[in-house]
């Protein structure tokens, strides 16, 4: 649930800075912006850690593929950590919810520099 945390404040940071970019879509920037923000909120604070620098983005939809591929890294662990058997309903349903903003978030940051 941390290194979910983590992941989804990294890929608001990148979707931040894609927004100030000439080249990319705002509006897409923002969308992966407030999933990730979203899905960060349903998830526990991590006990430990520090903020991640994001590193400057290299240029096209290349320079986005790793964070894209982080977030669905995060939906897919998400969605196995509802599916497992112990958990509460109300917990589940949190999580299953995180992984479906990671979804949105990977496809919106996706398309931001798809134009």
């Amino acid at each position: 649930m941390a290194a979910a945390w983590e992941a989804f404040a990294v890929a608001e940071q990148v979707a931040d800075a894609v927004a100030f970019e000439e080249v990319g879509d705002e509006l897409q920037a923002l969308m992966a912006a407030q999933a990730s923000a979203a899905g960060r909120s349903l998830l526990p604070l991590p006990g430990l850690g520090r903020p991640v620098d994001v590193p400057p983005l290299s240029p096209g939809a290349e320079g986005l593929a790793p964070y894209v591929e982080l977030l669905r890294h995060v939906q897919a662990a998400l969605e196995h950590t509802a599916a497992e058997p112990g958990t509460e309903e109300g917990g589940r349903a949190a999580v299953r919810e995180a992984a479906d903003k990671a979804a949105t978030a990977a496809g919106a940051l996706l398309a931001t520099r798809e134009r």
